[in-house]
């Protein structure tokens, strides 16, 4: 679930949808498979830190957490594209 939504919808899921939020590859690229992939296992090492590496988050500079280490992503706002926001790219 969380490798295929994340690679086939642009870095989103459901809830990331939801909560206007998305994964990115610090490379610039879009997130693939197999970055959805490492991003998902890394939730188990996330787990195994006794979540840990869910809080890192609190103090990490980049504000990543352990499976977006290890996938090298992180999580942006996906801010809504407004007609406003459309005509000061085109100007």
């Amino acid at each position: 679930y969380f490798t295929a939504t994340t690679a086939m919808w642009q870095g989103r899921t459901p809830g990331k949808r939801l909560f206007g939020i998305r994964v990115i590859s610090l490379a610039g690229k879009p997130i693939g498979w197999w970055a959805s992939f490492e991003r998902f296992g890394g939730y188990a090492a996330g787990f195994a830190t006794g979540l840990l590496g869910f809080l890192q988050v609190l103090w990490d500079d980049n504000r990543q957490a352990i499976h977006d280490k290890i996938a090298v992503t992180a999580v942006i706002r996906d801010l809504p594209v407004t007609p406003a926001a459309m005509e000061r790219r085109e100007s």
